[in-house]
Formats: structure tokens, C-alpha cells, sequence
């Protein structure tokens, strides 16, 4: 559906400017210029269109939200159950002094215990030993520029035209 909304929305374009070519002092009305598309053209027709394919669109990113948000929790209690299991077999295999099982599926083995490190107080860490992430203050750059006081390396850009849409 939503291939044909864009095919007529091209089609609406070149209506819009079949309308400005035959009638140009229409552009210089707002209101003339605004009825004239709406009488004289599809756009109101397409825009509602594309409103609803808009709404069904958002409606399913809401519900796989939800389903995701579900499904995360069921994973998380299968993980749970998975590392349960584990910790089961290293626990029988060393009350059975076994360190290594051969099965059907798998051969289980007991590794030896890692090293790893460990921060014990970060602050006491002398300079070397850890980062440092250089990160902007947006908000103390802006409030700097609003005060005319631009910081080199900064400054405003303006973003692109956007929608918005009230259907509550």
C-alpha cells in the first residue's frame, strides 16, 4: 500500500504544478493558493492516506515494543535457568571429583580459575591507569552562545523543517 501512497504523491506534485502553471497569481494568495489545491487537486486525499499508513506504522512499532519487551523478560529467565544448569553440573561433577565428562551430546570440563582484575577504589589509580572521556556540555555551550559568547569548536546549526501531528 504504502508504494502506491508514494507513486500518487509524484502524481499530486505535478498536479500542484499543472495548477501553478495555468493559474500563477494563485501563488501570490496563501488562502486562494490553499483552496485551490484542496478543490483542484488529491493532496487532502493523499495526506490522509498517509496519515493512516503513518498510525498503523507507529501502532506496530508500539505492539513489537511490547512484544520485545516480553520476550526480553522471557530470555533473561531462560538465561537464568541455562546458567542454573550450569551451576549444577560444576557442582556434581566436583562432588564427584570428576574433571571431565564425556556425554552424548557434549563433554563437559572443569577449567582452571582465571585471573582477572579487579578496582578495588578507581581514585587511588595514578594517571595511566584509567580514562578520561571527553564529552560536550550542550546545554553550557548554548547558554554561551545565546550570551554571545560562542566557545571555538561550537556553534548553532539549524535542523531541518519537521511535522507535527495532533490526532488527540
Amino acid at each position: 500500500m504504502s508504494s502506491y501512497i508514494f507513486r500518487d504523491a509524484d502524481a499530486v506534485k505535478a498536479e500542484i504544478n499543472r495548477l501553478l502553471t495555468d493559474y500563477p497569481e494563485i501563488a501570490e494568495d496563501t488562502q486562494l493558493l490553499a483552496d485551490s489545491i484542496e478543490g483542484e487537486t488529491s493532496l487532502h486525499k493523499i495526506l490522509d492516506r498517509a496519515l493512516s499508513a503513518r498510525q498503523e506504522a507507529v501502532s506496530m512499532v508500539y505492539g513489537i515494543k511490547e512484544r520485545e519487551a516480553d520476550l526480553e523478560e522471557r530470555r533473561k529467565r531462560y538465561e537464568q535457568q541455562a546458567e542454573a544448569y550450569k551451576t549444577l553440573m560444576l557442582y556434581l561433577m566436583q562432588y564427584a571429583s570428576q574433571d571431565k565428562v564425556t556425554l552424548t551430546e557434549a563433554t563437559l570440563s572443569i577449567t582452571k580459575p582465571r585471573s582477572r582484575v579487579a578496582i578495588d577504589n578507581i581514585n587511588e589509580l595514578p594517571q595511566g591507569f584509567y580514562r578520561n572521556e571527553r564529552v560536550a556540555d550542550k546545554k553550557a555551550i548554548k547558554d554561551a552562545i545565546d550570551a554571545g559568547a560562542a566557545p571555538p569548536g561550537a556553534s548553532l546549526k539549524t535542523g531541518e523543517a519537521g511535522l507535527t501531528i495532533r490526532s488527540k
